[in-house]
């Protein structure tokens, strides 16, 4: 595991050991429902396969966009699920004499459902700290003349970040999510040597949440 992985699974170890109050054991009756976050953000892509002469095949970072909606089962804790969607030019490194070649057409879709623990910064602040936790999946797929592949790989998401309310039903939310994935070989590149390997891909993402 990365430092990166392992410092935030070190963040949310933290925020759940810090016991949450009496008043936030049992959601309140009259506590909104669901929140609906709408998300947009920067994705850093890790390294997904590898080749013969150490090529490297991963995805330039670019933008992605996505929802999340969280469900209270008490106070400071939500059952989570999320969904982020990101487009990208598909990128082999270290290419002998060549050096780095991009191609077009990589789409790539993550999905996660989990846990969600926030702690609010003070008994009257209006800054939570958050950090969650979820298993999913991520859905890649690339499209242009010289390949078409897809493949659904088994994903872990790990998370941290803050969330600000603005007003009573409305939040404005950071968040730092790592999806760690093993990813197969590419079916069609097999015959070159091409190997998934275990990558890391990093969503720095910011949202106004809306409680309903």
């Amino acid at each position: 595991m990365t430092r990166s992985a392992a410092g935030l699974l070190l963040i949310l170890t933290i925020l759940l050991a810090c016991p949450p109050s009496a008043a936030a054991q049992a959601p309140s009756p009259s506590s909104p429902r669901v929140e609906i976050l709408p998300t947009a953000g920067y994705l850093a892509f890790g390294t997904y396969f590898t080749g013969p002469s150490d090529i490297r095949f991963s995805n330039q970072d670019g933008v992605g966009y996505g929802a999340q909606v969280a469900v209270p089962l008490w106070r400071s804790l939500s059952l989570v699920g999320s969904v982020l969607h990101g487009t990208s030019d598909w990128s082999f490194e270290r290419v002998p004499l060549l050096g780095s070649i991009s191609v077009g057409g990589a789409s790539l879709w993550f999905y996660d459902l989990g846990l969600r623990y926030s702690v609010p910064l003070g008994a009257a602040s209006p800054v939570a700290a958050i950090g969650q936790v979820g298993a999913g999946a991520i859905r890649y797929s690339v499209d242009n003349v010289l390949l078409s592949e897809r493949a659904t790989n088994f994903a872990v998401a790990v998370g941290v970040g803050m969330a600000a309310r603005l007003g009573p039903r409305v939040s404005l939310q950071g968040l730092v999510k790592d999806y760690i994935a093993s990813f197969r070989s590419v079916d069609d590149a097999t015959v070159f040597g091409v190997e998934g390997r275990r990558a890391h891909t990093l969503a720095f993402l910011i949202g106004l949440g809306l409680r309903l």
